[in-house]
């Protein structure tokens, strides 16, 4: 293949790839521009317009009248512990299963971590509700968050373990001999070290605590403790035509998500790839 022609397939492939990511910006860009139009302009001239006269009414009733502020509330308040927690227990567990040498080391990792991420969430639904139930946890914040918190930590431990593992040996034998403890190691050392791989796991976890629905649907009955998702599902079937407060509230819904892929992209990138290009 000569320069042009490589010039030509590198244009094709640039070609394909804008407008594959021009569509799927499409609904991003379509939803963005909802809660500042009205029904009427929408029927009218598209889906695809710049509002007539920006508005931001329709946000501002979602977030006050319609508890879109209190789900945002209750979604921090499941997120926040769930991707603190989650990390610590990852990264206390993934050191020794990356450095140390037991017993059923390698049954402790398949185990613990693999087919904790095979098992859905609909497979252990109601042994989960039969147990938070017996432990009357049922309608509190708990509920939500400790399921999450078990698989968010496996997944989490998956990340950083192999990251570790891509870490010099000798970084921890040099440690040891000038007397630092496995402890010190960990968190002088290797949390440091790590932080990609930190953020990658921080990243996905809070995304995919942030969009649970079935958990949060099952363990939180009372729509006072109804998180973002649930509390979106909750006003479609309210306001299923009117397109500019639906819209509000998928914005408001997806806009902290999307805000923080594009904050930590490249960590997640890195974090995601380093440790297995090592």
């Amino acid at each position: 293949m000569n320069r042009r022609q490589q010039r030509i397939v590198e244009a094709a492939v640039a070609l394909l790839l804008g407008i594959v990511a021009a569509l799927t910006l499409l609904p991003l860009v379509v939803m963005f521009l909802g809660p500042f139009r009205d029904p009427v302009d929408i029927m009218n001239r598209g889906a695809i317009a710049l509002p007539t006269e920006w508005k931001a009414d329709t946000l501002v009733r979602v977030l006050s009248r319609f508890h879109f502020g209190l789900y945002l509330v209750n979604t921090v308040i499941v997120t926040a512990p769930t991707v603190v927690i989650s990390l610590l227990f990852a990264i206390m567990c993934a050191f020794p299963l990356a450095v140390m040498q037991f017993p059923l080391k390698r049954f402790i990792l398949i185990v613990v971590t693999v087919i904790a991420i095979m098992i859905s969430e609909e497979f252990i639904m109601i042994p989960l509700f039969q147990l938070t139930k017996r432990l009357h946890l049922v309608n509190t914040f708990a509920a939500a968050i400790l399921p999450q918190l078990a698989m968010s930590a496996a997944f989490s431990v998956l990340i950083i373990w192999s990251f570790f593992l891509g870490l010099p040996r000798e970084m921890v034998d040099a440690a040891l001999q000038d007397g630092a403890s496995s402890w010190q190691v960990l968190w002088r050392i290797y949390v440091p070290i790590s932080t990609p791989a930190i953020l990658s796991a921080a990243t996905l976890t809070t995304v995919w605590t942030w969009n649970g629905y079935i958990i949060p649907l099952i363990m939180l009955p009372s729509t006072r403790k109804a998180t973002l998702p649930l509390g979106l599902a909750l006003f479609m079937g309210a306001h299923n035509v009117d397109i500019p407060m639906i819209m509000a509230g998928a914005l408001v819904t997806a806009a902290p998500m999307l805000i923080l892929f594009v904050l930590f992209q490249r960590h997640l990138v890195r974090g995601l790839t380093q440790g297995v290009v090592k």
